[in-house]
């Protein structure tokens, strides 16, 4: 071979080499960056029911209340957390329980704003019209007051908590409205472990207005 033809040779794998390295970056590199992490409040619309449900179907639930991401971005109430069936299954003869899991994915703000998630299931409380747990006198009218377990309408920021902690009081109110909520409140038969509910009876079903923690990483 001459030397212009090894020459040529050399200049051809160089540039295969440049343009490979070129066409295959780091995945890491186009990775989202995370701005946060920690736990709000959502509500429930449209029952999530195990026995209906299978793993990929889609799941969505509004904020109920307005907080403050640690770069400053408002997410107003009724900014819609959208997410996925991770796991669901009814209970048949032979099976010990009941179980519903759900993975949440994006946040959807008012002005059209969306930020990918990671996010799980921290704590599950009935309804806001339904007597507060461990409180049978107490009012949940969502007219009175912060009854209903909202937030104050001022934003707050968005609280971390630590997983399997348990801050809730003995007010159903307070505690489904706060972030440090962890756990099952005002359900029998009902558990909550690394965001995977279960039950011994024959589903798991949260039906409209339940409300719920949500603890997630929040991604830019």
């Amino acid at each position: 071979m001459s030397r212009v033809a090894i020459v040529l040779s050399g200049i051809v794998l160089l540039a295969a080499f440049c343009y490979g390295q070129g066409a295959n970056p780091d995945p890491a590199q186009g990775a989202p960056a995370a701005i946060g992490h920690g736990s709000f409040p959502v509500k429930i619309d449209k029952t999530l029911d195990s026995s209906k449900l299978k793993a990929g179907d889609a799941v969505e639930v509004e904020t109920s209340g307005g907080f403050k991401l640690p770069d400053g971005t408002l997410v107003p109430k009724g900014s819609k957390l959208v997410g996925h069936v991770t796991a669901a299954m009814a209970r048949s003869k032979g099976d010990a329980e009941s179980e519903l899991a759900v993975s949440f994915d994006k946040l959807n703000i008012a002005n059209g704003k969306q930020f990918s998630v990671k996010g799980a299931i921290q704590a599950v409380f009935p309804p806001a019209d339904e007597p507060d747990p461990g409180v049978p006198s107490a009012s949940t009218s969502p007219h009175s007051g912060s009854a209903g377990g909202l937030p104050p309408p001022d934003y707050r920021p968005m609280t971390e908590v630590k997983s399997g902690s348990n801050t809730a009081d003995s007010s159903g109110v307070q505690a489904a409205a706060d972030p440090k909520s962890a756990g099952v409140h005002g359900f029998d038969n009902l558990q909550l472990q690394d965001g995977v509910l279960s039950s011994k009876g024959k589903n798991v079903k949260l039906g409209g207005g339940v409300r719920l923690i949500v603890r997630a990483d929040i991604l830019g």
